[in-house]
């Protein structure tokens, strides 16, 4: 399927949470093969923030996710001037396109923006030479450090650096490493927090509430488990789930095998949230 126009900025924020443990057990190539996919999935549905939580003290897998996420986040022009070489990126060759606004294409189906993100490659008195993936850097005006990442707008006569919020496409995720699940729901606290769950309500139980909150709160927040469940890594925490989140979901009702894998889990769940998001009031 094959969308005609850039999908714009999505109105209510979207971020997701994994713990750190997610495909920790899982051999290369399959396990950067599986981040890759976590990557298409959210930004299929727009995600903007995809939070990293740690869980069981597992700071080594935290870091290998963050890295290749950024990684196919990252435009291909801009790649091989601001990723060093790790070892986590030695299968990256085999990662799918991300084919969003800001990775744009030579493709004639590719969407055309006046934005593109670029990297400051050189200054002159005011003004700044970026990379942004074109025949020539371009020249704007401005203050920044060599190496700087930015997002450019460009005019008619020149460009312009602009804040990535100002953007009206979607314009892929950030990527967050925070400390344990306590404090993902600190950062997002004005969000509508939502944790998934096996033993969670049914989401057609609370689909008009749901529905009702998304259109008063800045964002959504979705928390996910992975071998341990969201309840037993709370419980580890000494904390009560239910009171760290405003809703805990079950919405996979009924479901066919005994265990849904996280992988499976995120698209399911973003999908249904999807339909709730676009029913919610402006």
């Amino acid at each position: 399927m094959e969308a005609r126009n850039p999908p714009l900025r999505p109105r209510v924020r979207r971020v997701i949470a994994v713990p750190s443990t997610l495909f920790r057990d899982d051999k290369e190539p399959l396990k950067t093969y599986k981040v890759g996919f976590l990557a298409r999935v959210a930004a299929i549905f727009r995600v903007e923030d995809i939070v990293i939580f740690l869980d069981e003290g597992e700071r080594r897998n935290a870091s290998f996710l963050r890295s290749v996420l950024e990684y196919i986040d990252t435009p291909q022009y801009l790649r091989r001037m601001i990723l060093p070489l790790k070892r986590s990126l030695r299968y990256v060759g085999i990662l799918p396109p991300l084919r969003a606004p800001h990775h744009p294409s030579t493709d004639e189906r590719g969407f055309l923006s006046e934005y593109r993100e670029g990297i400051v490659v050189g200054c002159r008195e005011g003004e700044l030479l970026v990379h942004a993936g074109l025949e020539k850097p371009l020249v704007v005006k401005g203050r920044r450090k060599i190496g700087t990442r930015v997002t450019v707008k460009i005019l008619d006569k020149g460009a312009e650096i602009v804040d990535r919020s100002a953007v009206p496409y979607y314009w892929g995720f950030k990527v967050r490493v925070l400390d344990d699940l306590r404090e993902v729901v600190r950062r997002y606290g004005n969000y509508l927090k939502i944790a998934t769950s096996f033993y969670g309500d049914p989401l057609l139980d609370l689909r008009d509430k749901i529905s009702r909150e998304l259109g008063e709160r800045k964002g959504v927040l979705i928390a996910f488990g992975s071998k341990r469940g969201l309840f037993e890594i709370a419980r580890s925490l000494d904390v009560d789930l239910r009171s760290l989140f405003d809703a805990v979901i079950n919405f996979i009702p009924n479901q066919g095998t005994y265990t849904v894998r996280t992988e499976e889990a995120i698209p399911i769940v973003l999908s249904a949230l999807n339909l709730l998001l676009e029913r919610s009031p402006p």
